[in-house]
């Protein structure tokens, strides 16, 4: 018989319970139970983490993977820009916007807000619809609304505004529901016999939207592309265009790409920006989170690993009699370390596998069934959850520290004299 399988053999008789080592037995059960119930917390937890992560960069990047402005801070010729960003592959769909800061009114009461043109048939305006109530209202983002007036004199006359979409949390400071008026000042002066005053507009709202983030829902407000230009004197520029890959991990190299060939046909004065430099201090905060989570909640494991190493200190000390009699018999002292190591693998490898499969139903119980969290306080309405190819590391970290558990209990029963046992047996 080898070494191995009289190991394996001899690990699993010591696993099997009998009425005199009832206890050692139920600290073998507790041992699983403790490395079983770290790795499915772990998984969950780190789960929930990339889940958040996930949707906090699906609400914060959306379809700007890539972000290509100018240093005048409007493109002119963005038609020819949009054409050579189409001939890449990776491209997905390209949009231009403009982006103004403007002055929101009602009653008296005025909210700052930044007011964002976009193209009709848009990724940006695909993500919008997936906000609204009711969708068939985007339609009027890009076209006059009929609205019913009445002058001083008492007569009605119908008029058309330009519509225009706000956030819920905008829309709740202002006290404004779909298909109120509303005002808009731009910073933009124009001259009169008063003097120099801002640019004013009326608008109807279509719509308001609801994305989970108050932040953005109370600032950022949407126009029709032809309507911004329009109202902000633009002409036929745009602000910058926005580039949605097939893949976000591609943006990098892509926007290196995109750098060169804007350089070598339209000169310098582009600017490329992917969504790795945009919000960067969130990104790396996130992900310095990320890993101090991943260490604290490895350390149950490390924690959860000291009851393996009671367990076999004490199976070493019951069994001394039957290490005895192997080595008398001419086992040498690695097939005895080798027995209790085995014993310990045995204990870790069970406990992980039941935490693998505890946390892969409790990471499916939370997606399946959902954990609401309160509105406007996360960017999603539930417990966001993605198992990603880290839980694979989790495991291998897993039994790397059950074996180390398993080395000092191994050591000291291949130690034992055979003879100083037997002499007083």
């Amino acid at each position: 018989m080898s070494d191995f399988k009289f190991a394996s053999k001899i690990a699993f008789r010591y696993l099997r319970t009998k009425r005199s080592e009832a206890f050692i037995n139920i600290i073998s059960i507790i041992s699983v139970v403790g490395v079983a119930l770290s790795v499915a917390i772990l998984i969950i937890s780190m789960a929930i983490m990339t889940g958040f992560e996930r949707e906090l960069r699906n609400k914060v990047v959306g379809s700007a993977h890539i972000v290509i402005s100018h240093f005048s801070g409007s493109i002119s010729n963005w038609e020819k820009v949009k054409d050579l960003i189409r001939q890449e592959p990776a491209v997905n769909k390209v949009s231009a916007y403009t982006e103004h800061q403007a002055l929101v009114s009602l009653g008296g009461r005025v909210q700052g807000v930044l007011i964002r043109g976009i193209e009709p048939e848009s990724q940006a305006e695909a993500e919008l619809k997936s906000y609204l109530p009711e969708r068939d209202q985007l339609k009027f983002l890009h076209s006059p609304v009929s609205y019913s007036a009445r002058r001083p004199d008492g007569s009605v006359s119908d008029a058309g505004l330009p519509g225009v979409i706000i956030g819920k949390e905008l829309a709740r400071r202002l006290g404004v529901v779909r298909s109120v008026p509303i005002s808009l000042l731009s910073p933009q002066v124009k001259s009169s016999p008063f003097g120099l005053v801002p640019r004013y507009k009326r608008f109807m709202v279509v719509d308001v939207y609801s994305s989970g983030m108050s932040g953005y829902e109370s600032t950022l407000v949407y126009l029709g592309l032809k309507q911004a230009q329009s109202f902000f004197r633009m002409g036929e520029t745009v602000s910058a265009l926005e580039v949605k890959l097939q893949s976000p991990d591609q943006a990098f190299q892509l926007a290196e790409k995109l750098k060169s060939s804007l350089l070598a046909k339209f000169n310098d004065g582009f600017v490329v920006s992917d969504w790795t430099v945009q919000n960067r201090e969130l990104w790396e905060a996130m992900k310095l989170e990320k890993r101090v989570y991943f260490i604290v909640l490895l350390l149950l494991i490390v924690l959860a690993s000291f009851s393996i190493i009671s367990t076999l200190v004490m199976v070493v000390l019951e069994k001394r009699k039957d290490i005895a009699v192997m080595r008398s018999f001419g086992a040498r002292p690695r097939v005895i370390a080798l027995i209790f190591r085995m014993q310990g693998m045995i204990i870790g490898l069970v406990g992980t596998m039941s935490g693998l499969f505890l946390g892969y139903a409790g990471c499916w119980a939370l997606d399946h069934f959902g954990f609401p969290l309160p509105e406007n306080v996360f960017p999603t309405t539930t417990v966001p959850v993605q198992v990603e190819p880290l839980n694979f590391v989790i495991v291998v970290a897993t039994l790397v520290i059950c074996y180390l558990s398993t080395l000092y209990p191994a050591r000291r029963a291949s130690k034992l004299d055979p003879v100083e046992i037997l002499r007083y047996e």
